[in-house]
């Protein structure tokens, strides 16, 4: 999966132009939310007993077998990778690439012009590992891990938890397994080409604007949503229709502004990357940089579930009256969604001018170099040397 991780980020430099190269995680997000809409809700479709009595089997003249599926989960993973393995097999096969290795100081190509990958089989595995650690030796690539590494740990509970205590609160897991359909999935469509257009060439400010909301009124959304679901579990004012409108309604604007904020930032990330990348090593370079990326929502995760699990006080339950009744305890959810979302507010006062910073840093900051040359004789060449094999190719043009 990680090879053709690598290889989709290559593609996305190499087939786009210069120009349309900002394009890329567009057309990543859509694809990506789309293969996630037909492997989630798909299955649950095929594979409830109803909808496949009901719906399925008389659709495709199959004969009737109640309280059956029409795919089971071994079989639908089954299926899937026998077709994965297709898939690989025949772009492995068919699918026909030219290395073109042009120096970057050789280039002499205009704005407009490709700027070919480097092939990392003529250069060994070892010589790609070098590139990849001069790439994170720049100062520019290590105060983007910086932010990468550090920005999902205030939304953790919201990312990872809340759906978890919805579920515990008594919301069903159906419930939850529609809001995809209905909510995330268009959402993750309409979000990044929506702000692409808004924010066009500016990824940074759009990752900020949607990083306020997401450690401001997200939090607050997720605390009513989760206390409504509570009450309604509990029975409190269940028959009210205002509170069935409060339960329906937190859920809904959370998981759509969730979901809105979320797509925003990752747009805005793969954006950046996709224009920043040494084209010299730009699968490599992608693959790096959404690996931080990706590092950075992944320990936060395991942190937050720990942490509500150590400060979560238990009630204490008694059986009185053959009853069991409940007492006391604590929940750590609410108090540290509090504590988080004042943890975000820090991060944008601190990190928030760091990140316009890097936005603004010129091209050169993010070049490596070839062939064993240092980072800081590469950028001179870019300095100085291609202007004189642009100059030369300005010529060339004229005549």
């Amino acid at each position: 999966m990680a090879t053709q991780d690598i290889a989709v980020d290559g593609w996305a430099l190499t087939m786009l132009s210069r120009k349309n190269k900002g394009k890329g995680p567009v057309c990543n997000s859509i694809g990506q939310n789309i293969g996630y809409f037909l492997s989630f809700v798909g299955f649950l479709a095929l594979n409830d007993a109803d909808s496949s009595e009901n719906l399925w089997r008389p659709l495709l003249r199959l004969e009737s077998q109640p309280g059956v599926g029409l795919v089971s989960l071994g079989g639908f993973i089954r299926f899937m990778g026998i077709f994965m393995l297709i898939v690989t097999c025949y772009v492995a096969i068919f699918k026909n690439e030219s290395a073109n290795l042009t120096p970057i100081n050789d280039a002499g190509k205009d704005d407009d012009d490709e700027m070919p990958e480097l092939d990392a089989s003529e250069i060994g595995l070892v010589e790609t590992y070098r590139r990849l650690w001069q790439v994170c030796k720049l100062p520019s690539v290590r105060s983007l891990f910086l932010v990468l590494l550090t920005y999902r740990l205030p939304t953790a509970l919201s990312d990872n938890v809340k759906f978890l205590k919805a579920i515990e609160f008594g919301l069903s897991k159906q419930t939850t397994a529609l809001l995809n359909p209905a909510i995330i999935l268009p959402l993750g469509i309409l979000v990044p080409i929506i702000g692409t257009k808004i924010w066009r060439n500016h990824p940074f400010k759009q990752f900020l604007h949607g990083y306020k909301v997401r450690v401001t009124l997200v939090p607050l959304l997720d605390i009513l949503m989760l206390l409504s679901i509570r009450h309604m579990h509990n029975g409190v004012s269940s028959n009210s229709s205002g509170s069935v409108v409060m339960f329906w309604g937190t859920i809904i604007i959370s998981t759509a502004l969730q979901a809105t904020v979320s797509s925003l930032q990752v747009n805005a990330l793969m954006s950046f990357f996709a224009t920043r990348v040494d084209p010299a090593i730009g699968g490599s370079y992608m693959t790096l940089l959404n690996t931080a990326a990706n590092l950075g929502g992944t320990w936060p995760s395991s942190f937050v579930m720990f942490l509500v699990g150590q400060l979560t006080v238990p009630p204490v339950c008694k059986d009185v009256d053959g009853e069991q009744v409940c007492s006391g305890g604590q929940d750590a959810y609410f108090p540290l969604q509090i504590a988080f979302s004042l943890l975000g507010c820090l991060w944008l006062y601190k990190m928030g001018g760091s990140v316009l910073e890097i936005a603004a840093l010129p091209e050169k900051e993010w070049i490596t170099g070839y062939s064993g040359v240092s980072i800081n004789d590469s950028v001179e060449r870019i300095a100085d040397g291609d202007c004189h094999t642009r100059e030369d190719s300005d010529k060339e043009k004229s005549k």
